[in-house]
């Protein structure tokens, strides 16, 4: 039998992981700490209106850790926003990691069956 704490142990250590991972797809643009709007179905970023926390030379939040909490204009990036968001620029890397690959319906039928 596994031990409660073991358990945890696992689940922590798997979300560390995945949490890594997902930051890793990040390629640190910052064009999502800038103001954004929709104008004739495009996205417009205003580049004058950076985010407070915003490090425009390195493109790094200041407060990134504590982000959440300090600006409550920051949005938490899920798979769902990468998916289906439009204030997301198509040059982001959640972006390009799963909108633009094709998504593939699972077969009832294994595609090598013969």
């Amino acid at each position: 039998m596994v031990r409660r704490s073991g358990v945890v142990s696992r689940i922590v250590g798997s979300f560390r992981r995945r949490r890594k991972r997902w930051e890793s797809l990040c390629n640190r643009c910052g064009l999502c700490c800038y103001e954004r709007v929709r104008k004739n179905g495009r996205l417009v970023i205003r580049f004058g209106s950076p985010c407070q926390f915003l490090d425009t030379e390195t493109h790094l939040c200041t407060v990134y850790e504590c982000r959440f909490q300090v600006c409550p204009e920051c949005r938490k990036v899920t798979i769902f926003h990468a998916l289906f968001s439009r204030y997301l620029p198509d040059s982001c890397g959640y972006v390009q990691e799963y909108r633009k690959r094709p998504f593939r319906r699972p077969t009832d039928e294994p595609q090598n069956s013969r």
